[in-house]
């Protein structure tokens, strides 16, 4: 038989093996049945072995190459700022300008020009306004109590602004400070409201005024501060916060004047005591607190001071002296206490309302036993 009939014969029987696979059962052969053998027992068995997975290398990240912006032409930018000054000059007329900002005061993505001008004279008055465009728009300050000079926004040629979003509307805000006799400093507050800017509000105090976000809630509380006259080391701070489209006072709260050290604690009136035990406490001056006390048969300072070991900040404000029980010896004094503990890492922020027992000794008024009555309590998200 020749080799060419051979694999054919062979390639025939293949494609039948293949066809018979591929019928129904009825057509498949029986499979035939193995017996399989078992491997003999063994004593112990040993745990199978880890195969390392292996360590891939990290797949590189592509590092986006930033679009380089074009280098701005000076001379294009000194012909702009030169335009925009010669039509604030033009706004201002005569009177002299203070200074000059370039921000985005309206929120529309362009910058505007805010200006400030001071006019000398007998008084001398700061004025501000905001040129968008051809358009110019005056910030009027508020009308003066009757009897008191007009100073506009301020008395003295003097260039504290800021453009900011102070009450986290979303919109900047327009800061213009002023300072006028008397020690006075005043702050009043813009914003753009689709047709002009809207005073928000004028404050002013004798110890300043400032920004300060005291409670942790990123929001910031504009503060009148006033001088105590019946005790010039402390200050009176009334804290206004913006709600529902406006600035109301919601709290109070003492100060020192001067951060100077040591302080001298007043002590001449009942409510002066309470407050400067308070204020030490914030200072961190145990000992000064503990020396306001009356002294107390079993009271160890160490077990007193240990609780406040998880004291971070204390405030008091209202502090005065409840009607009918003040005689030259004795006196109660209530207030209201704020304090933030720490709390296994945690800020947490307690209201107080406080009253105290006050006796007049021979080195000042001195604190007795106290009530306290917890008003709120809240934890504090953002730790300033």
């Amino acid at each position: 038989m020749q080799i060419s009939e051979i694999t054919q014969r062979g390639s025939m029987l293949l494609l039948t093996l293949v066809l018979l696979a591929g019928c129904t059962s009825e057509l498949a052969p029986t499979p035939l049945r193995a017996t399989a053998t078992l491997p003999p027992p063994t004593a112990t068995t040993s745990p199978p072995t880890n195969t390392p997975t292996p360590t891939l290398p990290p797949t590189p990240t592509l590092t986006p190459t930033p679009t380089p912006l074009p280098t701005p032409d000076p001379a294009l930018l000194l012909t702009s700022a030169d335009a925009g000054l010669a039509r604030v000059r033009a706004v201002a007329g005569e009177t002299p300008l203070l200074c000059l900002r370039y921000e985005d005061t309206d929120a529309d993505g362009a910058p505007e020009w805010l200006a400030l001008t001071h006019q000398a004279g007998a008084p001398s008055r700061l004025s501000a306004f905001v040129l968008d465009g051809e358009a110019a728009y005056w910030l009027e300050p508020a009308f003066p109590k009757v009897g008191v000079p007009d100073v506009g926004l301020g008395q003295y040629a003097t260039c504290e602004v800021e453009v900011r979003d102070v009450n986290v509307d979303g919109m900047p805000d327009i800061a213009i400070f002023g300072h006028a006799d008397k020690n006075e400093t005043q702050l009043h507050l813009f914003s753009w409201d689709g047709t002009g800017y809207r005073r928000l509000g004028r404050f002013s105090g004798d110890a300043g005024v400032q920004f300060m976000d005291a409670d942790g809630d990123l929001e910031w509380e504009i503060w009148e501060g006033y001088r105590d006259q019946a005790a010039p080391s402390l200050t009176w701070h009334v804290i206004y916060t913006w709600k529902e489209g406006a600035y109301g006072w919601t709290s109070d709260r003492y100060g020192w004047y001067a951060l100077e050290r040591p302080h001298s604690y007043p002590t001449h009136k009942p409510q002066y005591a309470v407050i400067a035990f308070y204020l030490a406490l914030n200072d961190r001056d145990l000992p000064g607190a503990y020396a306001l006390l009356l002294p107390r048969a079993g009271r160890d300072y160490d077990a007193w001071a240990l609780g406040y070991a998880t004291t971070a900040r204390v405030s008091v404000g209202d502090a005065h002296t409840i009607p009918d029980t003040v005689t030259e010896t004795s006196a109660r004094v209530s207030a209201m206490v704020t304090a933030w503990d720490n709390r296994g890492g945690v800020i947490v922020g307690r209201l107080w309302n406080v009253e105290w027992d006050t006796q007049n000794t021979a080195d000042g008024w001195r604190l007795g036993d106290a009530t306290a009555t917890l008003l709120e309590e809240w934890p504090v998200s953002y730790w300033p």
